[in-house]
C-alpha cells in the first residue's frame, strides 16, 4: 500500500543527511556563528603534534584567541592575552591559533611568540580548501582578525570579539578581563 507521507518523510531524511555529509568542516571561525551554542567540532593540532580541543572537560572555561604573524592589531592584543594568562592562566584554559599565513611562516611566528599556552597553526591554504576566499571576505566580520572568543565551562561559546579593542583616545584596551568577569572570573 502506497503511503504518500511515509515516502515524504523517508526523501526528507535523505535529503537531511546528503546535506550534512556536504557540509564543509567547520573551521575555528565557525565559533562566531556559535555564540550561545555548544563549540563547533573543530580539529586543531598544538605545534607539538597533539590534538588540541578546544572545549575542556576539567570545568574551566577556554579563551582562544586568533592571530596571525604580519597582523599589527594582533601584536598589539599580544601583550593582554599574556597579562590574562599570567592572572588566570590556571583558571581558565587558554589556546591560540595562528590562522590566515603559510604553514612555514605560522610555524617560525609561533616559535618567535614562545607564547606560554598551547598553539595551533590554522594554515591559510586549509581555510581556503574548506570556504573560498571570496565567500571569506565577502562574510564580513567573521574572518577578520584578531579574533577572541570565550567558552564557558559548559562547552557554549559565550562571547565573540572581532578586531583590538581601542578607546576613545585610540589606545588598545584590554577587554577580556570584562568579559571573564561575566563568567564570575575576577
Amino acid at each position: 500500500m502506497f503511503r504518500p507521507r511515509t515516502l515524504l518523510l523517508t526523501v526528507l531524511a535523505s535529503l537531511a543527511l546528503l546535506g550534512a555529509r556536504h557540509r564543509p568542516p567547520a573551521t575555528v571561525f565557525d565559533l562566531s556563528d556559535a555564540v550561545g551554542k555548544p563549540v563547533p567540532n573543530v580539529a586543531l593540532t598544538a605545534t607539538d603534534g597533539a590534538p588540541l580541543a578546544l572545549e575542556q572537560p576539567d570545568g574551566r572555561p577556554t579563551y582562544v584567541f586568533l592571530f596571525a604573524s604580519w597582523c599589527g592589531p594582533c601584536q598589539q592584543e599580544l601583550p593582554f592575552v599574556r597579562s590574562a594568562y599570567a592572572k588566570y592562566g590556571d583558571r581558565v584554559h587558554f589556546v591560540g591559533v595562528d590562522v590566515l599565513e603559510e604553514a612555514d611562516a605560522a610555524q617560525k611566528a609561533v616559535a618567535a611568540a614562545n607564547l606560554p599556552f598551547p598553539v595551533a597553526i590554522y594554515p591559510i591554504d586549509a581555510l581556503d580548501a574548506v570556504i573560498s576566499p571570496d565567500d571569506q571576505l565577502a562574510a564580513g566580520m567573521k574572518y577578520r582578525i584578531p579574533a577572541d572568543f570565550l567558552i564557558g565551562a559548559d562547552g557554549v561559546v559565550r562571547y565573540a570579539w572581532h578586531g583590538l579593542q581601542i578607546n576613545d583616545a585610540g589606545a588598545p584596551v584590554d577587554v577580556l578581563p570584562s568579559y571573564l568577569a561575566k563568567l564570575g572570573l575576577q
